[in-house]
């Protein structure tokens, strides 16, 4: 297989997000205005321990035009928190930005847990282009639209760090590189009751690449409608994949629509691989349970 290994990199807090516009008096919990500078100066205060879950304002745009840094719109999360949004709530990258730059970055050693938000147009020639996860990650009811990077369009995860996703969407992501349009891991990746689709790279992955390393557990999912422009439409690995109880159809790839593998470590448990292009998993006879 035509692949390429790249050099790399949870809260159980439960808020629910309804409760976000009333929580002002909550001890460990800041209510941010639907500002980005807002945003950024309570990150500040949370990664200093100022706070535990920073409330985010409910049908509101955090839209950064302004970065933290060269390569992050907000600054780098390296404390232990929680971002919980409400209905319509966005986190982006201005259209009126001057600057490339990704919504979020997580540090080695840092934890963050976000919930109920949306994060949008980040855009990076580096790794991750909505968020870059060296830490302990965990998303739930969380969409991911219109981010590109060099590798990993919406989620990068580094090698040593972990990502929980929860009812996730990543959708019209994309890459410039290697690929994982929704997602390259290096990582500890764990995708439930989630959906990548509609996500394209030029290179391997469509849906989701796992590097060398990386492992990879997908249950109750949906890979469907992603483009490579090489192998692995939907999902490229060259670590570690189980996939459980779900669904890897419609995608496109010139090997492997659905799975392109590098070796035999890809497990299909309860799962179907169907109706991809032009065939569903490369090389064939690699996967037991997939059949071209």
């Amino acid at each position: 297989m035509a692949g390429v290994a790249l050099a790399g990199a949870a809260l159980t807090l439960a808020v629910p997000a309804a409760a976000a516009p009333a929580m002002a008096a909550v001890p460990g919990v800041i209510n941010v205005p639907c500002s980005a500078s807002a945003l950024k100066t309570a990150i500040i205060t949370a990664n200093g321990g100022g706070a535990a879950v920073l409330a985010l304002s409910p049908n509101c745009t955090y839209a950064i035009i302004t970065p933290a840094s060269a390569t992050d719109g907000l600054p780098p999360i390296t404390g232990h928190f929680g971002l919980v949004g409400g209905r319509n709530t966005v986190i982006l990258r201005s259209t009126a930005a001057l600057s490339n730059f990704r919504v979020l970055e997580v540090a080695s050693g840092a934890s963050l847990w976000v919930s109920n938000l949306s994060i949008r147009n980040g855009k990076t020639a580096g790794l991750g282009g909505g968020i870059l996860n060296g830490g302990k990650l965990r998303l739930s009811t969380v969409t991911f639209s219109g981010n590109m990077a060099a590798n990993g369009g919406a989620l990068s995860i580094s090698a040593g760090a972990t990502a929980t996703l929860y009812n996730v969407t990543m959708a019209v992501n994309t890459t410039t590189g290697v690929g994982g349009g929704g997602i390259i891991n290096f990582g500890l990746l764990t995708l439930n009751a989630s959906s990548l689709y509609n996500n394209h790279v030029p290179i391997n992955g469509g849906g989701l690449n796992t590097q060398p390393g990386g492992i990879s557990h997908i249950s109750q999912s949906q890979i469907v409608n992603n483009v490579s422009g090489s192998l692995g439409g939907g999902i490229s690995n060259l670590g570690t994949t189980t996939i459980s109880g779900s669904s890897v159809r419609f995608n496109q790839g010139s090997g492997g629509g659905g799975i392109a593998t590098g070796n035999t470590n890809v497990t299909l448990r309860n799962s179907t691989v169907t109706s991809n292009t032009p065939d569903n998993c490369n090389p064939l006879n690699t996967i037991p349970g997939c059949v071209n």
